[in-house]
């Protein structure tokens, strides 16, 4: 591929980067400049991915130095974008309120993280410090925000839930929770982050595709259709859930990747790596609670559920307990020990199957976000 065409070719990625950094307008300007950078000093052997790299690195700091130049702007148009995506008018104003509450440091610090889509290592050369330096001023900027927003009191109808779609029938799970009283939304991955800060809870749902084996160290064998970006972006967007405290439900794919999060690993394929001789696709069947968890508290003794996967838990996450069995032993609910609710179901209580069970599961989750919305 010539020099000109690899240009071309890469010239879409490092746009859409700057676009998110500076604005539509300015990064007009902005490309210009790098193209032109490019032509006369990128050095002409590298090969795609070098080049990228090499677009990003000398993209990047273009922003960071238009950035510098608007230190001294505005911080109330800071605040907007913070409450852009917010659809609730009172949410809002609530948003509004508890950003006005927070400095201006921080302010700019938020927007910087998640609206100009600066990484912790481009916001520390911003700042003048270290990447770390900056992931902690971006968590301390993030908390005092999510305190002045939840102190204000707003006349919310109820919990909001974020649903993580992994591929799924998104919709079904988004009318499973809103029948339990919920709102719902669904995830941005692109701002996770922003949007986690604002929400009660976090359904990650299953998927028509496995859990890619690299998150737990293996190649793939059993795995049919894994996507290991997505997935590694996935496990990061629930750890960062875990992180801030906000409630967790796990289904199926959500279920696997909270047990990878503790260090966990899965079976690729439950017969063909030899734990049952079942197969538990489209099944109806019976699981055993354990005593004092929070499968029994919800669901009784031995309710019946409905199963849909080939994998399932092998090695457990530190951190987890298994709450719930199948007869043939593979696990079929975790949960969090310690502080902070997770609960990770293998599953589907979503679909018109698992009726009564899934009806309890999806009340209490409701339950657990309006409770941990009120102690915020």
């Amino acid at each position: 591929m010539s020099f000109l065409a690899l240009l071309e070719r890469l010239e879409p990625q490092v746009t859409s980067r700057l676009r998110r950094m500076v604005g539509p307008d300015t990064a007009e300007d902005l490309r210009q400049e790098l193209l032109l950078r490019a032509w006369r000093k990128a050095p002409r052997d590298l090969d795609e991915a070098g080049m990228r790299a090499w677009l990003h690195a000398v993209g990047s700091n273009l922003a960071i130095d238009e950035l510098r130049r608007r230190k001294h702007r505005d911080h109330d148009e800071l605040g907007e974008h913070h409450v852009a995506t917010l659809t609730d008018p009172d949410e809002r104003l609530t948003a509004r309120d508890g950003l006005a509450r927070v400095s201006e440091d921080e302010r700019a610090v938020l927007w910087l993280r998640f609206y100009a889509g600066l990484s912790h290592a481009e916001l520390g050369s911003y700042l003048g410090t270290t990447p770390e330096a900056a992931r902690k001023r971006v968590s301390r900027a993030r908390a005092t925000f999510l305190h002045r927003f939840r102190e204000t009191p707003v006349p919310r109808s109820a919990p909001l839930i974020l649903v993580l779609d992994g591929n799924d029938d998104t919709e079904a799970y988004r009318a499973w929770m809103g029948a339990a009283g919920a709102r719902t939304r669904v995830l941005d991955r692109a701002y996770a982050e922003r949007d986690l800060a604002t929400a009660d809870g976090l359904v990650i749902t299953g998927s028509h595709d496995d859990v890619h084996p690299g998150l737990y160290g293996e190649p793939v064998r059993g795995s049919v259709g894994a996507n290991l970006r997505r997935d590694a972006t996935d496990l990061a967007i629930l750890r960062t859930a875990l992180g801030q405290g906000v409630p967790v439900l796990g289904v199926c794919r959500g279920h696997q990747l909270l047990n990878i999060a503790g260090g966990g690993t899965l079976y690729q394929d439950l017969m063909g790596d030899g734990a049952t001789r079942s197969d538990h696709v489209d099944k109806l069947h019976a699981i055993d609670t354990g005593a004092a968890t929070t499968a029994r508290r919800w669901l009784g003794t031995r309710p019946t559920v409905s199963s849909m996967h080939h994998q399932a838990l092998r090695r457990l996450g530190r951190g987890l307990r298994v709450t719930s069995t199948s007869p043939d032993g593979v696990p079929e609910s975790i949960e969090k020990v310690g502080a902070g609710f997770a609960l990770g179901i293998q599953w589907h209580p979503e679909v018109a199957a698992a009726e009564e069970a899934g009806t309890r599961v999806a009340e209490a989750f409701v339950a657990e976000c309006a409770v941990a919305e009120r102690a915020a």
